[in-house]
């Protein structure tokens, strides 16, 4: 993936969080969601796999597959639920607690989370003991959820935080990327004066493929004074269609 920005991945986070169609709720269920970085140097690697640590992860996928939940100690909650469970002992349950607490105090400030950002924090109580449950039975764990499990399944949660403000942040570059993408094909000679954003996202450019990022793009460079929008009314009536004559400095 491209060191800058991902585009893509910033235009779908742009539109979860600007609310309205585009909100559709799924990007905060990738709990697991990290932030694509690309180091600035490059460097040739040329070895095998780690052939042990490859082993031992087909040795957990392989014993999950063949999991027997009464051999783990996993009970029915009643006879209403006949899902088993395997619950958390007293210390994991006790750390569960302290940091659940602060995240519903986060998720209650006045200050407030963006409701999307939010949205996506509120779903670490299912996902943190999920972690812990997996990280008791990869560890071949019996009976209860323990402390150690739940530590990493806590420190995990933390990373995978970081990740995620960094990625809904990515969302306000989205028209900085759209908008240096129609800067591009203008010093290319793509665009021309008098263009309309229908002939920029006909062309299925890059980065330019959603009406709504090419518009984003567009008001920015207005912003800029870039672009001047000029509205171009038709003899027969109807909607009028915006028009954009191009700053001469913008091609250089």
């Amino acid at each position: 993936m491209a060191r800058r920005t991902p585009g893509r991945l910033a235009e779908y986070v742009r539109r979860a969080i600007s609310g309205g169609t585009g909100d559709d709720g799924l990007i905060q269920r990738f709990g697991l969601l990290i932030w694509p970085d690309q180091p600035p140097g490059w460097k040739s690697v040329d070895r095998y796999p780690d052939s042990r640590a490859r082993d031992a992860a087909w040795e957990v996928f392989e014993g999950f597959e063949g999991l027997d939940p009464v051999a783990i100690g996993a009970e029915p909650v009643s006879r209403f639920q006949l899902v088993p469970i395997l619950r958390l002992d007293r210390e994991a349950h006790g750390l569960f607690l302290e940091w659940r607490q602060g995240l519903e105090q986060r998720l209650r400030s006045p200050e407030g989370l963006h409701p999307a950002l939010e949205s996506h924090f509120a779903k670490y109580r299912k996902l943190v003991p999920a972690l812990a449950l997996i990280n008791h039975l990869a560890d071949v764990g019996r009976g209860q959820v323990g402390e150690e499990a739940m530590l990493r399944a806590l420190g995990l949660a933390e990373y995978l935080e970081t990740h995620a403000v960094r990625a809904y942040g990515a969302g306000d570059e989205a028209e900085n990327i759209a908008a240096k993408a129609i800067l591009s094909h203008i010093r290319k000679g793509d665009l021309q004066t008098g263009f309309s954003a229908r002939s920029v996202h006909q062309r299925n450019w890059s980065h330019l493929s959603d009406r709504s990022q090419v518009q984003a793009g567009l008001n920015l460079l207005c912003d800029l004074d870039w672009l001047v929008e000029t509205e171009i009314r038709h003899p027969e009536g109807g909607r009028p269609t915006a028009q954009y004559r191009i700053n001469p400095r913008a091609r250089q």
